[in-house]
């Protein structure tokens, strides 16, 4: 009888713990002129931002972070919702929701770094090193750009190689070509 009971309430604690993780890790959808955004979130805020890709790997790499596969709930953040189609109409927006990033703290400096870049301006990976401190790291803060999980909010695609030339980007470089226009950004070329 004590067995029984013992798992009655194990069983009523997995779960709980798998509904809460479940609430706590979840994405939403946004459709823009780019195509449909994936948007990833855990219990602390906006973890990943995926420019095009298949959902179902998207879902699939959330939730192997997660340990469960993540809710879909397009209402989580409605504030982004608005925001996004600002941005995507071509008014200057400032992103006003909690973000947690996972990465390295170097990644994290180059990242709150990149928060600064306002609307409308750019920099090069050189002048992005020496803003954090960092002068000659160019090619590590390319690195950190790189690795940002939450492009456009996150605005990366604001960083330039020297000479004005576009550089890498994770949604692609035609992708970055077109948020660079969007923000009337001058480059030259890829």
């Amino acid at each position: 009888h004590g067995s029984a009971f013992s798992k009655q309430i194990a069983q009523g604690l997995v779960l709980p713990y798998h509904m809460i993780m479940a609430m706590s890790c979840s994405y939403s959808r946004y459709d823009t002129p780019l195509g449909v955004l994936l948007v990833a979130a855990d219990a602390d805020g906006i973890t990943d931002l995926a420019i095009g890709a298949r959902e179902s790997e998207f879902v699939r790499a959330i939730a192997a972070r997660c340990g469960v596969a993540p809710a879909l709930d397009n209402g989580r953040f409605p504030e982004l919702g608005a925001a996004l189609e600002d941005y995507f109409t071509g008014r200057p927006v400032s992103f006003e929701v909690p973000l947690n990033p996972s990465g390295t703290a170097f990644d994290r400096l180059v990242w709150s770094a990149l928060s600064a870049i306002p609307w409308g301006a750019a920099l090069s990976y050189g002048e992005l090193a020496e803003a954090i401190g960092k002068p000659g790291a160019a090619r590590a803060v390319g690195g950190a750009c790189a690795r940002n999980p939450i492009p456009i909010i996150i605005p990366c695609h604001r960083v330039l190689q020297s000479g004005g030339l576009i550089g890498g980007y994770s949604g692609g470089a035609g992708v970055k070509e077109k948020l660079l226009v969007l923000e009337g950004i001058p480059f030259k070329g890829r």
